[in-house]
């Protein structure tokens, strides 16, 4: 029996968090009830089989999951595979295809059936699989009785798969001795390369990430391979010589083929380009002499997310700096076809939806400079940056216990996990995000440490996602909190006022006095998260907010007249209605959302007092640009840089609708306009 890819989801699933419900489950595996029960029926069957001991449940459908079996799973390596191990249909997809590009034999079916332990069927329904990711990277399989099984195709096309297959099998369990065991690399190999690459760290005067450190010498050894074999890279295909060969790393790939000789300026390009590809750490130079150019283009995509989010970023230098860090590296990746799907990143968008859909309608500018799309992963690590510089903004309270961020991921993700948790837990003092090497060799006084994979650390250890929901941020506190002080709620503000309370007043009963300040703190929590939701654009949009007019005289008319719901309501004052007539003297492009919608604006301090929205709507329109004329006016009132972002978002997606634009231009009710938009606004 062999545990089909959708059990074994869920078996990682639970063993990564036990705590995990049914429901939850459901929703992240995107199965009904019965399908989960059914998989589960499937697990248990293929541990027992194995002489595993089942995943139990409670009666309150908690899971019980044993500690040998958490322990059997997680990450070791011993330089064998565990026998009774059998890989999922994707995973075995991926060991064929590095049999295929890091064996020098002739492989047959037979071949791939004994390396992997199941039959020739069922390698032969995994085929279809490698059929269908070979030809992703513009490769094709192929079959001969002589030669066998073979990959064909451009080298440089099998060496993007040759390294993401690497990065995928390296992260399965045991991936390591999977990889020196089916690619032919031997230890002493990998031994020597690691080596090399603290000399390389050396020499450019960085650190690689821990992810990076590891997986690097598995890529390097199985290019070098390649190389030695004769599979060479011929034509230079993307690659713009005098754009890497000026670089440090450039010089570093020489500590890789130094013992090589006639390496072709090709495979030295391919090897520098592993090394720009890598995240880092921390630099202490940036020698790129197109670096001025990038940062000016990156300055600009700023520029438009400003005036999109109708924000000022505080320390925006500091940002740029640290963007155009991350973006050296991100730029080869993106102008060489090398990135990446960081399945990490899958809840970036629906944790900052509105900041990614801003980001995506700034980039342009950059987009320019590089000379190409910028793809969907590497828009989300911007996403990162900026969301986290937007979280670090606000201000901290740190009390009593130091707390440690330790993340694997590399500095953009860490730094957003420390911020989330900085925010949710304002009674602990927080060290700077470290890697687990730096983690490990720490001397700092800590009390607890939170990370997504487990440490070894003798004080409390919280496993958290790098992505938490709103929902599973209180789920977390509550666990914090009665893992370190045995309450459900934070005990620092309970023995504040116990105390208080004692010195001026009789305490009858101290425990039914700590119990109804737990339930309030626990309900304050409660109250707080669900009171950091953004507004949606219903929620502004209403029909005392909405004035119609078939015409107006003047763009300083339209701007008073959308204005004047606000003001009666005491939401904006006078002088911020002067701001705006000051600040737009006229209707300009960065105003006017996909030539539909005109939304003025100012800045908190000019006089807002509350979060709001008002919509004129002008049945013949007022001219704006080569004859083309608007039909909305929305005025804005934001009184941070956050509460608003949701209720543009939106109404940046409705200007893209112009069937419904056009139902609302001849709509001549508010409580009928009202319907249209919440109709159309998800």
């Amino acid at each position: 029996m062999y545990l089909d890819e959708r059990s074994n989801l869920i078996l990682k699933g639970v063993l990564s968090n036990p705590e995990i419900s049914n429901k939850e489950l459901e929703s992240k595996y995107n199965l009904s009830r019965r399908q989960i029960s059914y998989s589960f029926t499937k697990i248990n069957d293929w541990l027992e089989e194995n002489n595993y001991p089942p995943i139990k449940r409670t009666n309150g459908g908690k899971f019980i999951v044993s500690p040998k079996l958490i322990e059997l799973f997680a990450e070791k390596i011993d330089g064998s595979v565990a026998a009774k191990y059998i890989p999922s249909e994707k995973e075995r997809a991926e060991l064929i295809i590095l049999m295929l590009l890091g064996s020098e034999d002739e492989l047959s079916l037979v071949h791939f059936s004994i390396e992997l332990e199941v039959s020739k069927n069922t390698i032969l329904r995994d085929m279809k699989l490698v059929h269908q990711t070979v030809s992703l990277y513009s490769l094709q399989i192929v079959y001969s009785r002589i030669h066998g099984y073979d990959i064909v195709g451009n080298e440089w096309d099998k060496r993007r798969l040759l390294v993401d297959v690497l990065r995928k099998v390296f992260d399965m369990y045991q991936g390591e001795a999977y990889i020196q065991r089916l690619a032919r690399i031997s230890t002493a190999d990998i031994v020597k390369l690691k080596q090399q690459m603290e000399e390389v760290e050396k020499t450019l005067h960085l650190q690689f990430i821990d992810e990076r450190i590891n997986i690097l010498p598995y890529i390097m050894a199985a290019i070098l391979k390649r190389i030695k074999k004769g599979s060479l890279i011929t034509g230079s295909y993307h690659i713009d010589y005098e754009a890497l060969s000026d670089t440090k790393e450039y010089e570093a790939a020489e500590i890789f083929i130094q013992e090589m000789e006639n390496i072709p300026k090709e495979e030295r390009l391919f090897i520098t380009l592993q090394l720009l590809t890598s995240n880092v750490l921390s630099s202490q130079f940036l020698t790129d002499r197109e670096l001025p150019q990038l940062k000016k283009a990156l300055a600009e995509s700023l520029d438009l997310f400003e005036k999109k989010a109708l924000i000022v970023f505080k320390e925006r230098e500091l940002l740029l700096e640290k963007l155009v860090l991350h973006m050296k590296p991100a730029y080869y990746r993106i102008k060489y076809s090398l990135t990446t799907n960081y399945t990490i990143l899958e809840k970036v968008s629906e944790e900052f939806e509105a900041i990614h859909y801003i980001v995506k309608d700034s980039i342009k500018p950059f987009e320019d400079y590089i000379g190409c799309e910028i793809p969907e992963s590497e828009i989300k690590f911007i996403t990162i940056f900026i969301g986290g510089h937007l979280i670090n903004s606000g201000e901290t309270i740190q009390l009593k216990k130091r707390a440690i961020v330790v993340c694997p991921n590399g500095v953009s993700i860490s730094k957003l996990m420390e911020n989330t948790l900085r925010d949710l837990f304002p009674e602990f003092y927080f060290y700077q995000a470290f890697s687990i090497r730096e983690f490990e060799q720490l001397k700092l006084n800590y009390d607890i440490v939170f990370s997504p994979v487990p440490v070894q650390t003798d004080k409390h250890l919280f496993i958290v996602d790098q992505f938490i929901s709103d929902f599973e941020k209180l789920q977390l506190r509550q666990r914090v909190m009665q893992g370190i002080f045995g309450l459900n709620s934070s005990i620092v503000n309970i023995e504040q006022l116990m105390n208080v309370i004692e010195k001026h007043a009789k305490i009858e009963d101290k425990q039914a006095l700590a119990k109804s300040l737990q339930d309030y703190f626990s309900f304050q929590v409660s109250n707080e998260i669900k009171n950091k939701k953004d507004f949606s654009l219903p929620d502004l949009i209403k029909p005392e907010t909405i004035v119609l007019k078939d015409r107006v005289e003047s763009w300083e008319d339209a701007i008073n007249i959308a204005a004047e719901p606000l003001l009666k309501k005491g939401v904006i004052k006078e002088r911020y209605v002067a701001a705006m007539l000051r600040q737009h003297s006229e209707i300009k492009p960065h105003i006017v959302l996909r030539m539909n919608i005109a939304i003025p604006h100012a800045a908190p301090e000019d006089g807002v007092n509350a979060v709001g929205m008002s919509l004129l709507k002008i049945k013949e329109g007022i001219s704006f640009k080569d004859g083309h004329k608007v039909h909305f006016v929305v005025v804005i009132a934001a009184i941070d840089k956050n509460r608003h972002l949701n209720a543009l978002l939106q109404l940046m997606k409705l200007s893209d609708m112009d069937e419904v634009l056009n139902k609302l231009i001849q709509t001549d009710d508010e409580n009928e306009i009202c319907k249209v938009i919440q109709s159309n606004i998800k």
